[in-house]
């Protein structure tokens, strides 16, 4: 821990405690002892073993000095910044605290350890649901190559002028790494832009005003003809969800590789699913040959969004995931309707069954 109470009960950052005095940790108020050296990063320890609920032992260095320079920065910037606060209505402490002005107050999570999404989640909805924002920044372990089934992408982020975003500290350099705009076509890397910020050179400001242009990325021209191939050749079924979706297009009297084109996802989407988008817009496919006739347009987003709620990952950061996937079904029914998938007939849309035929693959 990075703060001790002194016998006036008044909180002491290790960096400037003094070796003579007596400390108690803030949660249990049991005696800790200041550890300050050379080469260790300044903190307290528990004299003795003890199951403090508020704080735990073993924090690693890289997590003890990124919050050091979290706390920096952001007090530096203009931020009051409050170290490892606790919240007795949330019953949490969060590594930082920061507030500006009468702004709403904002919590920094500097995440060195493993996590499971459960208690990622319950941790980001007790800070929503009691007024605080809350920022995730991710430490070496999660640093590694991004994927779909990267670990740290249960930590992404959704701001507007970011898009999906992650953010990394690297406390060997100071310095903060944006990853913003995070997409991911199927059978592809995912996608996304990188930004940078020094912060003993770049104030918080710097960050909040960052508006990086989006550069759509461009779709491989042979990504549907190496796609078509992957699936003949079942490469792909045998990735998480292929099986399974294997199977279900057997019961429908057909393959994978027998899916009309349109279900072939062809643009970049956010990652919100647990399996490729294929997935998805093949339960489409299935929905709507179950559906002959006239749809009303809630119907159709009650169709989209009953195939595409089972296929959501959990993305427990993203506090607008419903908005995301409204947005996702508004794209699905405009490529419905330019694929002549459903034909708009006044309010209402007409289901073209010359279009959910299965293909000849």
């Amino acid at each position: 821990m990075l703060i001790a109470m002194d016998a006036q009960h008044q909180l002491v950052n290790a960096a400037t405690a003094d070796r003579q005095s007596d400390y108690h940790c803030p949660g249990c108020v049991q005696p800790v002892r200041l550890k300050r050296g050379a080469v260790v990063v300044p903190h307290f320890a528990h004299v003795h073993a003890t199951d403090c609920d508020a704080f735990s032992e073993g924090e690693s260095t890289e997590h003890l000095r990124g919050k050091q320079q979290l706390a920096t920065w952001f007090a530096t910037s203009g931020y009051t910044v409050r170290l490892e606060a606790g919240l007795p209505d949330l019953h949490q402490r969060p590594d930082i605290l920061v507030q500006r002005g009468t702004g709403q107050p904002l919590a920094l999570e500097f995440q060195c350890s493993p996590l499971s999404v459960a208690r990622l989640a319950a941790r980001t909805q007790g800070y929503w649901q009691h007024g605080y924002q809350v920022l995730w920044l991710l430490g070496r372990p999660y640093q590694r190559q991004l994927h779909l089934n990267s670990k740290a992408l249960k930590f992404l982020q959704y701001q507007q002028r970011w898009g999906t975003f992650l953010l990394f500290l690297d406390v060997q350099s100071a310095s903060v790494r944006l990853l913003h705009h995070i997409l991911t076509l199927d059978a592809e890397p995912l996608t996304y832009q990188t930004s940078r910020l020094d912060t003993r050179s770049q104030s918080v400001l710097s960050l909040q005003q960052l508006t990086p242009k989006m550069s759509s990325p461009t779709l491989p021209s042979a990504h549907l003809q190496r796609y078509y191939q992957q699936l003949l050749v079942a490469r792909l079924r045998h990735q998480r969800g292929f099986d399974v979706l294997q199977a279900d297009c057997y019961q429908r009297g057909g393959t994978i590789a027998q899916l009309p084109s349109w279900t072939m996802p062809t643009t970049p989407q956010v990652p919100l699913l647990s399996v490729p988008y294929l997935v998805w817009h093949a339960h489409v496919f299935f929905a709507l040959r179950q559906r002959p006739g006239c749809l009303t347009g809630p119907q159709i987003k009650a169709l989209l969004w009953d195939q595409l709620r089972p296929l959501l990952a959990r993305r427990a950061c993203l506090q607008s995931r419903g908005q995301l996937a409204q947005q996702l079904i508004a794209a699905m029914i405009v490529t419905l309707g330019e694929q002549q998938v459903l034909i708009q007939r006044g309010t209402d849309w007409q289901v073209n069954s010359q279009q959910l035929r299965w293909g000849k693959g």
